[in-house]
């Protein structure tokens, strides 16, 4: 099995003599009054997400790694180069923990993926693939290498890091593409323990039955905790062939100093000043220091990080600090006009960004890209914040061709509209009739888009850029409700108290789909009906009012595409339900070039 983040279990123990050469064993006493030797830990422990390299930063903070030890999915010795932006690492230094430093040095690094294995479906409007049974949700901070959003596809293999949630899905900090891996390869997930039977040797995560009577389960298992597991997938359930607990503990390491401890909070106890993270308990008190929330903010399917202290074995929570995962105001695609490295900033579409230790830098072909290695002209992807007025980037990445002008979003606070346009991030859009309107996920007319528009709300586009500069938008999506959702990739609450019935196939959750809701769905017909119909993610689809039909590129009739329909076909499809539940497909398209045979894994 791969191996999980740096393990922490050694026995230690404060020494108070030591053993003779001879075979006596003679114990050497401390002189009457002499206090035993304490230890004087050196080692900060970190855990979180690679946002850059050159050595390595680490949530902003830089480490050098010229000696470092660096360890990935279990193969020790790694170069530098197979670590990625997006990764979620543990760190180890033996320098003092300066966050104004960045002289400190790396002792070892590891990274374990959490996630990875077959494609099963896409939903590319809720942001969600199905992989191995798991729900992985994934968002405009979510780095893809060797793919991209509109790239993927159901049937790829897929590595992926990130947080486990406290419902059973998992957020993606980083997703790559592994097609180069056999189909017998297993799968593994990472997630969290509920409805643990101890005797039937089963539990969930989320809404995926695990049966582990074939693995020795390393760690003692309990609802609540976070565990790896490898295996198959058959008849919808997974069988691990092996089982590890995640243990994040550190009391009975001697030479450790200081530790972050990042997760999903699972419980809380206010009175007793208490908090579990995948089913650990920690104990703050009133010195401990919050950092964007308080301690009435502490709830379960929060995401926090946790600074702890360490003196003669004895644990203090000195810092807790609310991780937002995905907070964003803003994404666009464009060309740099303008940089200035002493001010620590660039223009693309007449926007002025600033980068910060935060920001993220991605570039496929150059993994210490950085603001001073941009240049004029280029091709970029930028996600940012506003703060105090200035645009933050978030993640940037440097693109080629072939990435810039493939299907993509802008989104941003909308600052002018027309009866025929609208003004986002810099960039003007054309609104034409033939584009999809969404408002509250609900397809629209553009009248009825233009009457809801009000200069401040936030707009997504999606579109494409010609070799010219122009963007050409297709699909206009507004939100105005707000539902007071929990939304699990920003960190908000969640009990975890899904129901794990599986009402389809693929492990889909449809319950929250309504009459008129638009949806963007991939993945393998599992019926095939009467009258134009099948079935794929839990849905039942009708594409007798489809207004585009493709079957590998090429434009067809319902009968032909119907014809090229059977079990396990791969299938992408848009438009609304009505409401009766059943998709009404816009579009829909088969590409049958790839082998879309359904393997035994998935």
């Amino acid at each position: 099995m791969r191996r999980s983040l740096l393990s922490l279990s050694i026995l230690a123990g404060l020494l108070t003599g030591c053993g003779g050469g001879s075979s006596d064993s003679a114990v050497e006493t401390l002189p009457s009054g002499t206090e035993p030797p304490t230890s004087n830990p050196t080692t900060v422990v970190k855990s979180g997400v690679i946002t850059g390299f050159g050595s390595v930063y680490i949530d902003g903070k830089r480490y050098t790694t010229n000696t470092t030890t660096i360890t990935v999915n279990g193969n020790a010795g790694a170069a530098i180069d197979a670590l990625k932006v997006g990764m979620k690492i543990q760190l180890t230094s033996d320098d003092d923990d300066d966050e104004n430093s960045n002289d400190a040095s790396a002792t070892s690094i590891t990274y374990d993926s959490d996630v990875g294995g077959i494609i099963q479906s896409i939903d590319r409007s809720a942001g969600q693939i199905q992989i191995a049974g798991v729900t992985m949700v994934y968002d405009d901070l979510t780095h893809f290498i060797g793919t991209s959003v509109t790239t993927l596809n159901v049937g790829d293999r897929i590595e992926a890091s990130g947080y486990a949630m406290a419902d059973g899905s998992f957020y993606a900090t980083y997703v790559e593409l592994e097609n180069d891996l056999p189909e017998s390869e297993p799968q593994h997930i990472t997630g969290v323990i509920s409805e643990l039977e101890t005797t039937a040797q089963t539990f969930f995560i989320g809404s995926m039955q695990v049966d582990y009577s074939q693995a020795v389960p390393e760690g003692e298992l309990a609802n609540a905790l976070q565990v790896k597991l490898e295996g198959v997938i058959t008849n919808n359930v997974f069988v691990a062939s092996e089982l590890e607990v995640r243990n994040s503990r550190f009391e009975e390491q001697d030479d450790i100093a200081e530790a972050e401890v990042e997760g999903v909070i699972t419980a809380v106890d206010a009175a007793a000043q208490t908090l579990e993270i995948y089913g650990q308990t920690y104990a703050y008190n009133n010195a401990t220091q919050f950092e964007y929330g308080a301690a009435e903010n502490l709830a379960p399917g929060v995401v926090v990080e946790l600074n702890l202290a360490f003196n003669n074995g004895e644990q203090t929570v000195t810092k807790i600090e609310f991780k937002q995962l995905s907070v964003t105001d803003g994404k666009l695609k464009g060309m740099i006009t303008a940089l200035d490295n002493e001010a620590g900033s660039f223009t693309v579409n007449n926007t002025v960004f600033y980068v910060n230790t935060q920001t993220r830098f991605e570039d496929d072909n150059d993994q210490y890209i950085a603001l001073n290695s941009l240049q004029l002209n280029d091709l970029v992807e930028v996600v940012y914040q506003v703060e105090a007025g200035q645009n933050i980037v978030l993640r940037l990445e440097r693109e080629d061709d072939n990435e810039y002008y493939e299907e993509s979003e802008v989104e941003g606070y909308l600052t002018a509209f027309t009866e025929n346009s609208v003004t986002l991030s810099g960039l003007t859009i054309a609104m034409s009739v033939d584009a999809v309107y969404l408002l509250d996920d609900r397809r629209v007319t553009l009248a009825e888009f233009i009457a809801a528009l009000v200069n401040g709300v936030i707009l997504e586009v999606r579109g494409n850029y010609d070799a010219n500069g122009s963007f050409t938008a297709n699909k206009f999506e507004l939100e105005l409700e707000d539902d007071n959702s929990d939304d699990d990739s920003d960190g908000g609450s969640d009990d975890g108290s899904d129901d794990n019935s599986d009402d389809n196939d693929d492990g889909q959750d449809n319950d929250g789909a309504t009459t008129g809701t638009y949806l963007e769905i991939e993945g393998r017909v599992s019926a095939v009906g009467a009258d134009n119909r099948f079935t794929v993610n839990g849905y039942e689809v009708d594409i007798s009012g489809a207004s585009e039909l493709e079957l590998n590129g090429r434009r067809v009739s319902a009968a032909e595409f119907m014809a090229a329909i059977s079990a396990g076909t791969i299938v992408e499809v848009e438009g609304s339900l009505n409401e009766a539940g059943v998709l009404l497909a816009r579009e829909a398209e088969i590409e049958t070039s790839d082998d879309n045979s359904e393997s035994d894994d998935d």
